[in-house]
C-alpha cells in the first residue's frame, strides 16, 4: 500500500513540474537567436541580419529594434 502510494506521489510532482515547465513565456524574444519563425514570438520573425553570422528574432524591418542583434553591424574598416 505505501509503495502505490509512493509511485502516485511522485507521478503527481512529475507531472506537475513538466506542466510548469511548460507554462513559460511562447518564443524567443527580441533579439535571440533562431533557426525558424516557428521559434520567435508572434510579433517577430527569423530572419538574417546584415554582418551578423546566424538569424535573429527582429520586428520587421529589423532596424527598428533597439537590440543589438537585430541592428546591421558596422564594417571594421
Amino acid at each position: 500500500m505505501f509503495r502505490k502510494m509512493a509511485f502516485v506521489g511522485i507521478a503527481v510532482v512529475t507531472v506537475a513540474g513538466l506542466v510548469a515547465g511548460c507554462a513559460g513565456p511562447m518564443g524567443k524574444g527580441e533579439g535571440d537567436s533562431c533557426s525558424g519563425n516557428d521559434e520567435c514570438s508572434s510579433d517577430l520573425t527569423c530572419q538574417p541580419v546584415g554582418g551578423r553570422s546566424g538569424d535573429f528574432c527582429c520586428p520587421t524591418p529589423a532596424d527598428a529594434s533597439s537590440k543589438s542583434n537585430c541592428q546591421v553591424e558596422p564594417d571594421g574598416g
